[in-house]
């Protein structure tokens, strides 16, 4: 990769968001991919949030919607059940203005 094909990867996501969420239950390999989507999200300069609750947490918001960090998926692989992570809360307002720009 030249350093210019490295620039811009670097800048596909910014202005973009990306919602993971999960229908909750053990699935081979939903950690790793979970990681990977928001590894790559963020280096590629997209805001990247979790979505706890699957569907009903992205409809009730709040506490269910949190931005995720490089670090916050960083023991990820780890874990036993996906998107068990913390971080920062926001409303549906606010990621309303963010998705729909």
């Amino acid at each position: 990769m030249t350093h210019e094909e490295h620039h811009a990867a670097k800048t596909l996501g910014i202005g973009k968001a990306i919602a993971v969420l999960t229908s909750g239950g053990d699935a081979q390999g939903m950690n790793a991919a979970v990681r990977a989507v928001v590894r790559v999200g963020i280096f590629t300069g997209a805001r990247v949030f979790f979505v706890h609750e699957g569907y009903q947490g992205l409809v009730d918001g709040g506490d269910n919607i949190r931005e995720a960090t490089w670090e916050s998926v960083s023991m990820m692989l780890q874990l036993r059940s996906p998107l068990k992570v913390h971080g920062k809360k926001y409303n549906m307002q606010y990621l309303a203005k963010i998705f729909y720009r």
